[in-house]
């Protein structure tokens, strides 16, 4: 049966055609919308394979620089050795250097006092010793009297030299360091030392001066300079230099003056 000249049946057919376009329409909007989805998952899934390697590449980053902070550490360790071992060295080395000063100092000392029969530069080069090497402006030089029964000033520097014109071998505490067997070393906690004179308050040390065992003499050092805080290792061995070689410089000068008597 034909439609033709109906209105219901074409307003029935219209509405078919038009359900037919919006389902062909809707079946269309659904495959693009089932391809955008395809696309934002394989997108979705490009992201989390990137970030997978991301956090690789994160976790591969922090493991080399735990490495290199490690590697920064064991080298500021080596660093800081070897700056303790060059301290040590440098400290070795000018120590060494000191040492052959002082044995060179040992050595001009010990050649002056046998470089001359001059009595009057013998005494001048004790005191130049006493003074520059060992630290030391206040002192005094010694001879036994020919009686051997006591001491007579020979030479002095910044005392009053006639408080030490003379002193008694044995007496007081430069008399008895004179005829000890050893250099004395003053306590210096105790202001006056014991049974010595008033004037020995401030000595510091007293060299005795032996020639083939006999006491010839004796220096005595008092204050020591303000930048002289204590003596040291090698004012004890200058001390054993002069203790012999003084004695014997001084021994030597006074045969030459006997020898020849000047006028």
């Amino acid at each position: 049966m034909s439609d033709d000249g109906d209105p219901v049946g074409m307003y029935v057919q219209k509405v078919r055609d038009t359900t037919r376009r919006y389902v062909r329409d809707l079946l269309g909007e659904n495959t693009k919308l089932r391809t955008v989805v395809a696309s934002m998952e394989s997108e979705v899934a490009q992201l989390k394979d990137e970030r997978l390697r991301l956090q690789e590449r994160l976790l591969s980053a922090r493991e080399e620089l735990d490495r290199i902070r490690g590697e920064e550490t064991s080298l500021q360790r080596k660093l800081a050795s070897i700056e303790a071992e060059h301290h040590r060295c440098s400290q070795e080395f000018e120590a060494l250097e000191q040492q052959n000063l002082d044995l060179s100092n040992l050595y001009v000392a010990s050649y002056r006092l046998h470089g001359t029969l001059d009595r009057t530069e013998v005494l001048g080069i004790i005191q130049e010793i006493v003074i520059n090497l060992i630290g030391c402006a206040e002192l005094a030089i010694f001879e036994v009297t020919p009686d051997g029964a006591g001491l007579v000033l020979a030479a002095s520097f910044g005392i009053d030299p006639a408080r030490f014109a003379r002193l008694p071998l044995g007496g007081g505490v430069i008399g008895r360091a004179a005829e000890g067997s050893g250099i004395y070393f003053a306590d210096h906690k105790v202001q006056t030392p014991t049974h010595g004179f008033p004037e020995e308050s401030d000595l510091t040390t007293c060299i005795p001066l032996k020639l083939d065992g006999r006491v010839t003499g004796a220096i005595a050092l008092f204050r020591l300079l303000p930048q002289k805080a204590r003596l040291e290792a090698l004012d004890r061995e200058l001390f054993e230099l002069l203790a012999t070689h003084a004695a014997t410089a001084l021994y030597s000068a006074g045969l030459q003056a006997a020898l020849h008597p000047q006028g």
